[in-house]
This record gives C-alpha cells, structure tokens and sequence, in this order.
C-alpha cells in the first residue's frame, strides 16, 4: 500500500482519488502516529478543495471505527441499536433536538446508543446538555453498555471513546473549515449501531454519505437536510432524505433510488405535512445560550409542553424509530413518541439514566 506521502503526490500530481482500502490505510497512519502535520493537513485541504468520494468517506470511517474503544456487547443487541448523531455545525442556533428525539425515542421501545460531543461552533452540544440533566456522559466501554442495559440508552462520548482522534483536532483547529472528519464522525458509533438518524450540514453530501453508509453495512438510516439549513428534519419547510436500506430491507416508494452493491438508497423530499404536523419558524426552534438553559427546554417538552419545539422533536424520534423497526412511518412514530412523553415514560427514562450516574459515583 502506498505511503500517505506518496498517495498526495498522486493526488496532486495525477487529480485522482483513493480507493477505499487507500484512505483507510491513509488515515491508519495518520492516526497512528506515522504521518506528519503538513501531510495531514495536505490531505484535508485536498479532499475538502475538490470534494470527497464515497469510498474515501467509507475508508476514513472504518479506520476510525478500528481504533475506537469497542462497546462490548452482543450481535443481537447492536442489530436493535439506533444511533441519532448528525454533523453539527449548521450554524441556526436551536436546541439540542436529535439529543431530545433519542431520549423520546428511547422512551418509546428503542434502543439507543447516542454518540456525541461537546459543542463546538454550537451554543451546547449533546454532552453539554446530558450532562446538564444529571445524565452520565464520559463512560468507558463496559459502564456504556451497562448503562444502555439499564435504561435502554447511553451516550458515546467521542473524545473517551476514540482517543486516536486527538492526534488530529490541533490540524483541524489550525485548517479552520469543515474537514471530511466533519462527515466520518458520525458514521463510527463505538457501539455499533446498525440504524441511524443523521443530520447534515449540506444537502448537497446526502448521496456521498448514503452511499458511504450503504458500504458501511448499514441496515437502516436517514440522511436528513432541512431546506433551511438545519441538520436535522425540521419544520420550517421540506426536507431532503436520503433513505438506505440494508441489503434485507426491500425499498419502498417510486422516488429516485440507486442501486449500490450493498443496499438500496432512496432520494426524496419530505414535508411536514406528511408526519401531520404544523409548520413553524427557526425562531419557534431557537435553542437557549447554556446548557442549562438547554436542558430546561427538553425538560419542559418531555413534561408536555406543546409547540414547535415538541412537534420537531417528535418529528425526528419518529425517524429514528422508523429507521429501528419500531414505527411503521412517521405518523406511527408521532404518536408513539407523544404517547411516551405524555404517559411520563421519558421523564422515567431521564430518572432511570440519572440514577444509573448516582449508582457510578457509589
């Protein structure tokens, strides 16, 4: 396999892209240490100039997954296991709504393994406002599966669970824009998480990261885009999804679709409407400036507080129970996710994760 020195010189010399098995073993050795920081730095400047390729997001993704600290649990539980990480980074100031939709969808029957951050260009990021509520964040391995068998959810926290990463974060502080990391990030849930809602800051990535997904073995995802920039489905308008079902989920609907080796991706746009819910304005979205400013607002929608802010939350928990196998479209997902906050399960899902964070500080 060509050095990461040599694979830029093709890159700059010949414009061509990496196969996957060459960004993997590219970013094998950034990560391991062997690679210098104008190499790095060389490389994240060309992907993001020119645009990165599927199978560089695939390669990228499962060098990342093999040097994070494994969850360990069992084939039957990842195959349940939903994940709701998106990108960040869209830059409209709302609350923390996929945080809220995974507890609501948890709340619900689903299993979640949320994997996250703290915020970064946010006001407050996922960990921020878990950590706020009193919900356990900074786990190992063995205290995340714990506490997801427990309670049905647990977060991943990304900086303790790949620490590889951290050779990379001065580079990616010091380039100053979205880097393919941005995207490969949430494609590598410790855990393993088979299903996916993720948000993202472009609509014009939804293919590129679909298809990464599709070659990832995904077995059930929604790649997600408001119309007005949010990374999450939302209420304002339209959104663009595209849809992958694993190689032993049959497509449904006549949209746009395209075949890849290994599942089926489905491009469509989707109204508000169509979950039969109103439509609302960013500034009925607006998150708060701290994290416990934040958490008050998933508090008060998980105690039944109506409005937008609880409409767009049940709007993408039901995505992620679509995407688990748990509601059979989005208006079932609706109404379980409102029956879950309204019978007080999501509070009790909040108090069984506050007492499992009690029991470890023991």
């Amino acid at each position: 396999m060509p050095s990461l020195k040599e694979l830029l010189k093709s890159i700059a010399e010949e414009q061509r892209t990496l196969t996957r098995a060459e960004a993997r073993a590219a970013l094998s050795e950034i990560l391991t240490g062997e690679a210098g920081d104008i190499e790095i730095a060389g490389l994240l400047t060309a992907f993001a100039t020119r645009g990165e390729t599927a199978d560089e997001l695939t390669g990228f993704a499962e060098a990342m997954r093999a040097l994070a600290l494994p969850v360990p649990l069992t084939e039957d539980e990842r195959a349940s296991l939903i994940d709701t990480c998106g990108t960040g980074g869209d830059g409209r100031g709302t609350f923390n709504i996929s945080t809220g939709a995974a507890l609501v969808a948890t709340a619900a029957g689903a299993k979640v393994a949320k994997h996250g951050n703290r915020g970064v260009t946010s006001k407050c990021g996922s960990a921020d406002v878990l950590e706020a509520m009193g919900v356990p964040v900074a786990l190992t391995p063995e205290e995340s599966a714990a506490c997801l068998r427990a309670t049905g959810f647990t977060f991943l926290y990304a900086p303790a669970l790949q620490p590889a990463m951290k050779r990379v974060q001065p580079i990616r502080r010091a380039l100053g824009f979205r880097t393919i990391f941005n995207l490969a990030g949430p494609l590598t849930n410790p855990a393993g998480a088979t299903a996916q809602v993720m948000g993202i800051f472009s609509g014009s990535r939804l293919m590129l990261v679909a298809n990464a997904m599709a070659r990832l073995g995904v077995r059930h995802a929604f790649v997600v885009h408001g119309s007005d920039g949010l990374d999450e489905l939302t209420l304002t308008g339209e959104s663009s999804v595209a849809e992958v079902q694993g190689a032993g989920l049959r497509a449904q609907g006549a949209e746009a679709r395209v075949q890849s080796a290994e599942a089926t991706v489905r491009l469509f746009q989707l109204a508000p409407e169509e979950a039969e819910l109103p439509r609302a304005t960013l500034a009925e979205l607006a998150g708060a400036e701290t994290a416990a400013e934040n958490a008050a607002i998933l508090e008060g929608i998980f105690n039944g507080e109506p409005g937008p802010r609880r409409d767009i939350v049940l709007l993408n928990a039901a995505a992620a129970l679509m995407a688990g196998g748990i509601a059979e479209d989005l208006r079932d997902g609706v109404d379980r996710g409102a029956e879950a906050i309204d019978s007080g399960a999501v509070f009790k899902t909040v108090a069984a994760l506050r007492t499992f964070a009690a029991d470890l500080r023991l």
